[in-house]
């Protein structure tokens, strides 16, 4: 093709047919410049329908790493809410206000405050983008920025669990010393393939409503499961707000 365009102007030349040749040379330009347009179009669409479909991936993915992060979370709350229920009832009978009727009733709520939960997502998917700094695949800016806070959030929600668990090991150690956990093992409802036996000692665990150490020991226990509750609701709050960005970018992607 290029022997052929060169042998036109070759005999244009030869003619003594400038003017033709020099219109006929920015024609011949402008093809050119008009096929490499095209070519960089049809290169520009490639790309961009080769992004599209990363980013839908993508999003496919995150999705659903989140819907199970939030079926995670939601257990961890409902946990973490009985811990606040069972401290609260505990605390009606402290000192010298009226105490259970039996000791089985304090022993369940004594095993109800040992329940909480770390919280492990799974961030597999978005720790890949955001190590590679690929988070800029998805259009969305607000879909960027919600994904950016996530990891901070999940870190403060760490931090409340540590705070949490560490006033169960001391409400713990308190028990160990004054208390039987074989009395309260014995009313647990969790399945065993035996049943324990209460205490060889003469212990009745009602008598650590008495002590204003264990008062104390468990209002902490309460405070902590309520800051961690908080914090539970506020990082499902923003795990929403990810989700519905995340379904909307997926219904458009398939339009």
């Amino acid at each position: 093709m290029i022997k052929f365009f060169r042998r036109i102007r070759q005999n244009l030349l030869n003619e003594g047919k400038t003017t033709r040749y020099f219109k006929y040379a920015i024609g011949e330009i402008v093809l050119v410049v008009i096929g490499i347009l095209i070519a960089l179009q049809i290169n520009n669409w490639n790309e961009l329908r080769k992004t599209n479909i990363e980013e839908k991936s993508a999003l496919d993915n995150i999705q659903r790493d989140f819907i199970k992060n939030k079926e995670i979370l939601e257990d961890g709350i409902n946990t973490s809410l009985l811990i606040i229920n069972s401290g609260m009832e505990i605390l009606n009978h402290t000192g010298k206000k009226s105490k259970p009727q039996n000791e089985n009733i304090l022993n369940k709520w004594l095993n109800d405050l040992f329940n909480s939960q770390p919280y492990y997502p799974q961030n597999g998917f978005l720790d890949d983008l955001l190590s590679s700094g690929k988070l800029g695949i998805f259009e969305n800016v607000e879909l960027r920025n919600l994904l950016s806070s996530w990891k901070p959030k999940v870190e403060v929600l760490a931090e409340k669990f540590e705070s949490l668990n560490l006033n169960e090991d001391i409400l713990n150690t308190y028990i160990l010393e004054h208390g039987s956990w074989l009395n309260a093992d014995a009313v647990s409802v969790e399945e065993r393939v035996f049943k324990f036996p209460v205490s060889g000692f003469d212990v009745d665990n009602r008598d650590l409503l008495d002590a204003l150490l264990f008062e104390n020991l468990i209002e902490n226990l309460t405070i902590s499961a309520d800051n961690y509750h908080t914090t539970q609701k506020e990082t499902l709050k923003l795990l929403d707000e990810i989700i519905m960005v995340l379904e909307h970018e997926i219904i458009n992607s398939n339009d």
